[in-house]
């Protein structure tokens, strides 16, 4: 068996995929650890809950990380509408986690919502910029990708995936506030879109491709139900 398993060094910038996969996976450690004090602030049901999708997501990111550096040497790249799916499910990602900022920037009345944004929130223009550029670039990286520029398109994936990891939250939310008290921003927002975007790479590259939809929608559909909790006050 172990000369079935060997490096693939096809992969562009495979280090640094597995350098961001290992933030997102400190970033949810993190996130799992923090929320047992905050738990008294949220709905009974919801910290159970919260808990297992979040041990979830550290267990995903854990099985990419053991998968990253190593590769059948059979395995096959993915077929043609696996790719189309893994590159839809790319772009929804970024209106999927919009939702926890009420949909902003995609919003009819975003440049109202701009101007009223309070001098100490100053950071969440950054995010609303990131949120709709990261919708842009992965439109353009669809394109690159379409036109068979392949690497330079997964490339972008996994440079955007780390830009998503930079601090650019400090609304002072019960999920965000550790963040804020430790490097003043939080980057969580986009942390499960950075995980996406790496999962995507991944499965570009015949890794997993059926389980990585799979697991893409799930991180997908789960984003965006948090999002609509938060909207409706079901939630926080």
């Amino acid at each position: 068996m172990a000369n079935d398993i060997s490096e693939n060094k096809s992969l562009p910038i495979r280090t640094s995929a597995l350098l961001f996969l290992s933030l997102n996976l400190l970033i949810c450690i993190v996130l799992w650890l923090s929320f047992f004090t905050a738990r008294e602030h949220f709905p009974s049901w919801f910290g159970p809950v919260f808990l297992v999708v979040v041990g979830l997501l550290i267990c995903i990111i854990c099985f990419y990380i053991w998968q990253l550096p190593r590769t059948l040497s059979l395995v096959k790249p993915p077929a043609g509408y696996q790719k189309a799916l893994i590159w839809l499910l790319l772009v929804l990602s970024v209106p999927c986690t919009s939702a926890l900022h009420k949909f902003a920037p995609f919003r009819l009345d975003a440049v109202m919502r701009w101007f009223e944004i309070p001098a100490e929130y100053n950071l969440i223009k950054y995010n609303f910029i990131l949120t709709a550029g990261s919708l842009l670039v992965i439109l353009i990286l669809t394109d690159l990708y379409c036109l068979g520029r392949k690497t330079q398109a997964v490339t972008g994936l996994v440079i955007l995936a780390g830009i998503m990891l930079v601090p650019n939250d400090n609304c002072g939310n019960y999920f965000n506030l550790p963040w804020i008290q430790w490097i003043g921003a939080s980057p969580l927002m986009f942390m499960p879109n950075s995980v996406v975007l790496l999962i995507g790479y991944c499965g570009l590259h015949g890794i997993r491709p059926r389980i990585s939809i799979l697991l893409m929608a799930g991180i997908n559909i789960g984003v965006f139900l948090l999002g609509l909790g938060h909207l409706t006050k079901f939630i926080w």
